[in-house]
């Protein structure tokens, strides 16, 4: 994800600079477009008897000044968050409750899946 995040930032980069050089270029008023941003709900859902503190990190810049993470969302048990985020993203979900280690799962807005269920262990495997 790191990768993809830093390939589409220096992409930006490089669209900005060019269309800067046509601008000067042709002594005209060309500008540097961002693309469009659309939505999906999502809702992420606590099925784990204790709290879960869960982070959302991903490759989606918003503002220039940072990426559309959203961090220190505490889910108390059997609650549930609705979150609106961006469509398409890739986004990798930290979660843990205190007396777990974190977990990591990925997620992609850009499938039919509206409703994320999150519970201690559920992205542990035992392998023997």
């Amino acid at each position: 994800m790191r990768k993809h995040r830093t390939e589409r930032n220096l992409g930006d980069v490089y669209k900005y600079f060019v269309y800067s050089c046509i601008s000067w270029a042709s002594d005209s008023e060309s500008s540097f477009r961002p693309r469009e941003r659309n939505f999906k709900l999502i809702t992420l859902r606590n099925e784990s008897t204790d709290t879960l503190f869960v982070n959302m990190v991903t490759d989606v810049v918003w503002k220039e000044a940072g990426y559309c993470d959203v961090m220190g969302i505490v889910l108390p048990p059997a609650a549930k968050q609705k979150l609106l985020l961006p469509y398409p993203a890739a986004y990798n979900i930290y979660f843990q409750t205190p007396f777990t280690e974190e977990e990591k799962l990925e997620v992609r807005t850009d499938s039919k899946l509206r409703r994320i269920r999150l519970r201690a262990g559920m992205t542990v495997f035992d392998i023997e």
